[in-house]
């Protein structure tokens, strides 16, 4: 509506601007008629009264010829300050004409800012394969309760773990394969969408694998140590609880016995990409050789106890009596 309003209004303005345009140009043309009807009259006037007495009336000829000529200089400077205000009415119509679109796109683009600024995205939808119940989780990160958040956030996921996470009240890396891909979704998409896509697993998967999967490089990056020597925060008082830590900062997952855990949720189907036939033929081929290797070095202790203990004790045969 307020880009239609503006192109009507330009083109009134436009309208009215010919419109005097050429009220002026019909001035000029018919003033510059008469003077030069004028100028023929008085011309032959001249030509008649030289023919008959040249002597007599000389002077009164040449003032003749100066009013003439004074006429034709002022018909020249009207038609020429007449051209000097056209043009000058020319470019403004021009400046005002390209200047329109862009008026029009500054417009268009404002009512499309407000538009974008008051749609929302929707609220992630609370899945679950195991009946959980994302509600409470939901409603502590709406209400920017960090650190109850992420506290209920850890009681999840050892429910997803199982009974023996939930009595130990810690998950075990081993535990992690058996989560449901839609719940730790749903669990990823919760915190993605109330931190304005800052926090979650994704996020920190993207920025464990831009440091090419080094740690110590990762939580320094996500803020979790501190100082040249990368000491961790000390929980829960050192962490920050905020809506403006650094991207990844939460949720919070148990470091301090290793990486195992955090590695295991990284590589989950949740967040990790599927794996190839390449990949998962390499998986199957370590596998194989580390079970070789075990059998050898099971083997090679045997015989050298078999070696140490040599022949003492070796019962003869039978048929050496």
């Amino acid at each position: 509506l307020c880009v239609s309003k503006l192109k009507s209004a330009e083109r009134s303005k436009e309208r009215e601007k010919t419109q005097t345009r050429k009220n002026a140009t019909t001035n000029i043309m018919m003033s510059f008629s008469s003077a030069t009807a004028c100028c023929c009259s008085s011309s032959s006037a001249h030509s008649y009264a030289t023919a008959s007495s040249s002597s007599k009336n000389r002077g009164g000829t040449n003032k003749t010829s100066t009013s003439l000529r004074q006429k034709s200089r002022s018909v020249m400077r009207a038609v020429k300050v007449a051209a000097d205000a056209e043009t000058a009415e020319n470019t403004t119509t021009t400046t005002n004409t390209s200047a329109a679109p862009e008026a029009a796109s500054s417009a268009s683009a404002s009512v499309s800012s407000a538009a974008a600024a008051t749609t929302e995205k929707p609220e992630p939808e609370l899945k679950s394969d195991m009946g959980v119940d994302y509600a409470p989780f939901r409603d502590l990160l709406k209400s920017g309760e960090w650190e109850k958040a992420d506290d209920e956030h850890r009681r999840l996921m050892c429910v997803l773990a199982g009974e023996d996470a939930e009595d130990r009240e810690w998950v075990y890396f081993t535990e992690v394969k058996n989560m449901p891909v839609t719940d730790l979704k749903t669990i990823d998409a919760l915190w993605s969408h109330f931190s304005g896509g800052r926090y979650g697993f994704a996020i920190q998967r993207k920025l464990w694998v831009a440091q090419k999967r080094n740690w110590a490089k990762f939580f320094k990056k996500i803020d979790w140590t501190t100082g040249e020597n990368g000491d961790y925060r000390k929980f829960p008082n050192e962490f920050l609880w905020r809506a403006d830590a650094a991207p990844g900062h939460m949720p919070l997952t148990n470091a301090l016995r290793g990486t195992q855990l955090f590695e295991a949720l990284m590589e989950h189907p949740a967040f990790a990409p599927p794996k190839t036939a390449a990949e998962i033929q390499a998986e199957e081929l370590a596998k194989v050789q580390d079970q070789v290797t075990g059998a050898v070095s099971r083997a090679q202790g045997e015989f050298g106890d078999l070696m140490r203990k040599g022949l003492k004790g070796l019962k003869k045969p039978d048929w050496m009596s």
